[in-house]
């Protein structure tokens, strides 16, 4: 994790912390060691598998391909597993030497069949401190309408065929306004094929009939008619279907089900949110962030706009898009601006501009102006959209007030996400991967609940706001107790993007319902051995399914390209600069480094109060004061590339929820036109210019093309794509 270290006192909820890691292999031996909180990063656990296309990874009574040739140098193997992608992991019972792994890498790699071979290493920071959803909403099992019938084992019947007419309509009621409904009616089936009918199971779709959901259990024979009201959502459509349950003698039979049959429940519009400077003759344009048509309520909407001034009429403005210039304004009046949305059921109610009245949103220094990065200005055009979701693979999360809203849930109210922590040695239950990404202990200082805050952190008049507050974060833990492995980093970033990823039981884990648009990955070590070829091809793929992953540059004053997983490509590496805007004095630097953004620099805090009690120059956020486990939670400082990184991230899914057609190559030339550049005769301007100029001088301390500048990479992207 790039996070550097600073103590200070821990007043009114604030702590601070941070991480430095290095490499240290062991001397040349065959010998394993255990997996341990001290084992160093970088150290070999294994080796990771690609085998070519249509040559089997199956070796004889459940062992890898070819894993004979490991063994026979004396290495012992723990066991084998698929990881997705194509990749598997021949684990060792423990650590071994360097040179035993580079032995093992050139074995595995000359055996025929074999694409491409890496190997596994330990991804630990050393010197831990202590310290709408895209996919289906749920629809109750409790019974829409009346009676639920058992259905007993299906016998040998001939199943009826499916009923006919089916049709889902919109329910909309102006005496519930507030409830998305839907009906579905229907004929009976043509043939029973001599049972009798007993009933119809109904079930929803909320992806066109990929994903089936049970509604209740089996509804009268006499129905022909139901509502669904439960789960449904205004804007977002369910798809019904319809099949009949017969009974001949003791058995029942669920027949043919219908046809899908689609409709889009609709409703009142949600209020608009929108953040604006006061109108006046100079300045007539109001512009504002368009409700999804989930906030629509499933309609085609209407804006109204209205400038008010003490003494002075009114003045109205409409629109369907986006933006409204408003005519009639007095000369030399300055306005203040209201909106409210309409669809053909009715109309909010004017509300002000979106304000900041987080309360530490005066120490969020990298959000403002300056050597910030203008954020209340791209929030002018949208505080980020529901649909784009950001997956912050790190240590997992805790609960936080500013976070629990921002997360998608289960239906038990736990956090959705996955742990990918597989080693007991870093996982609190030893069970390897499971379904849970919350963090298990304080010594990883709460890591990924600060990068969450940073990134997305609510708008709720509490405490800390995010750059894109209105994203939905998606949390992923791929580093332990004792840190994680790359054989635990690839499933999670190939999870992250859609992939199917193996079981290890013949089958698959759940796939991802939030398929992530944005990867966040604050974490780094220093290697002498470039990104190995697994880990890119993860990289790669996650690009070329549209996914950006934004990488920590990196806290070892180096150059960036000796710094792992930053030196992967595709990705957007993120070097860190101080409140005063040049680079941090602990940032990794040179080609390396595509941008930089806010890390903060506790050596160059500037004069501004930008934290309380002293802890000025750091990266305020969310974060928990547990030193034994999970504690209350808290805000505090950081200062790091870790913490860099989802300031980009932040503004890269601003993009993708202004402009969703966009690829991650748009991205990157959106981020490199708009970025802001480094001050005239700067070490930074000066080095960039002569990286320019020979790009392949990699001894050049360049610090990336300037500095992230959120309002002019969304205005940048409004006028050119």
């Amino acid at each position: 994790m790039n996070i550097r270290n600073r103590t200070v006192a821990i007043v009114a909820a604030v702590v601070t912390a941070s991480l430095s890691v290095g490499l240290n292999l062991a001397p040349a031996s065959a010998s394993t060691t255990p997996f341990t909180a001290q084992t160093p990063a970088g150290a070999a656990l294994g080796v990771l598998v690609q085998f070519k296309h249509g040559v089997s990874a199956r070796g004889p009574r459940g062992t890898l391909a070819h894993q004979d040739a490991v063994a026979a140098l004396g290495i012992a193997i723990k066991g084998q597993r698929a990881l997705g992608g194509g990749w598997h992991e021949l684990r060792f019972t423990g650590v071994v030497s360097e040179d035993a792994a580079q032995r093992a890498l050139k074995a595995m790699s000359a055996q025929p069949g074999v694409a491409k071979v890496s190997i596994d290493r330990v991804i630990r920071p050393a010197g831990y401190v202590p310290a709408v959803s895209s996919a289906a909403p749920k629809l109750s099992n409790t019974a829409i309408l009346s009676t639920i019938f058992g259905i007993h084992a299906l016998g040998a019947i001939k199943a009826a065929s499916a009923p006919l007419k089916v049709v889902t309509k919109d329910a909309f009621s102006p005496a519930k306004p507030s409830v998305a409904a839907v009906t579905t009616s229907w004929s009976k089936p043509k043939s029973f094929f001599g049972a009798s009918l007993l009933g119809y199971k109904v079930q929803a779709s909320f992806n066109g009939g990929a994903n089936s959901i049970p509604v209740g259990g089996v509804f009268s024979s006499k129905t022909v008619k139901v509502t669904l009201n439960s789960g449904l959502q205004p804007g977002i459509a369910v798809s019904v279907r319809i099949a009949a349950v017969t009974k001949l003698g003791k058995l029942t039979k669920v027949g043919a089900y219908s046809p899908w049959s689609t409709a889009i429940p609709t409703g009142l519009p949600q209020e608009p949110q929108f953040v604006a400077l006061p109108i006046n003759t100079d300045k007539p344009t109001l512009t504002w962030d368009a409700l999804s048509l989930h906030e629509a309520g499933g309609l085609p909407i209407t804006y109204t706009a209205k400038a008010s001034a003490d003494g002075h009429a009114d003045v109205l403005c409409s629109s369907t898009t986006t933006s409204c210039t408003f005519t009639g304004l007095d000369a030399g009046v300055t306005y203040s601006v209201h909106l409210m949305a309409a669809n053909k059921w009715g109309a909010t109610a004017f509300v002000d501009p979106w304000p900041v009245a987080d309360p530490y949103f005066k120490y969020q220094w990298q959000l403002a102006g300056g050597h910030g990065i203008n954020v209340v200005g791209a929030w002018v055009r949208t505080q980020g959209s529901q649909d784009v979701t950001v997956a912050v693979i790190d240590s997992g999360i805790t609960p936080h007030p500013d976070l629990d809203g921002q997360q998608f849930h289960n239906q038990d109210g736990s956090v959705y996400g996955y742990d990918f922590v597989s080693d007991p040695a870093s996982s609190a239950d030893g069970d390897g991967w499971d379904s849970n990404p919350t963090d298990e202990s304080s010594d990883n200082v709460w890591h990924g609940t600060h990068v969450s805050g940073i990134v997305a952190a609510a708008s709720n008049d509490i405490g800390v706001v995010g750059v894109a507050p209105g994203v939905k974060l998606e949390e992923i833990r791929a580093l332990g107790i004792a840190g994680g492995t790359s054989a635990d980093l690839i499933p999670a970033l190939l999870w992250a993007g859609g992939a199917n990823i193996p079981d290890g039981n013949g089958g698959y884990i759940p796939n991802n319902q939030h398929v992530a648009k944005v990867v966040n990955l604050s974490l780094g070590q220093p290697t002498p051995f470039g990104c190995d070829v697994s880990t890119q091809s993860a990289m790669q793929w996650l690009h070329d399914h549209g996914v950006s992953v934004v990488t920590a540059a990196g806290n070892d004053g180096a150059a960036a390209l000796d710094s792992y997983p930053g030196n992967c490509f595709p990705t957007i590496n993120v070097g860190s600069t101080g409140f005063t805007g040049t680079l941090a004095e602990y940032s990794n630097w040179g080609a390396g480094v595509d941008i930089s953004a806010p890390g903060g620099d506790y050596l160059h805090p500037g004069t501004v109060d930008t934290a309380p009690d002293g802890q000025r120059g750091g990266i305020y956020s969310t974060i928990n004061l547990g030193t034994n486990g999970v504690g209350q939670a808290g805000y505090g400082s950081l200062e790091g590339t870790s913490m860099a990184a989802p300031v980009v991230t932040g503004v890269i899914a601003l993009l993708y929820s202004l402009k969703p057609s966009l690829t991650p190559d748009n991205v990157v030339s959106i981020l490199r036109a708009s970025a802001s550049a480094w001050p005239a005769g700067s070490a930074c301007a000066t080095a960039w210019t002569a990286q320019q100029a020979a790009p392949n001088d990699y001894s050049i301390q360049s610090c990336g093309v300037g500095i992230v500048n959120a309002d002019a990479a969304l205005a940048y992207a409004a006028a050119n794509y």
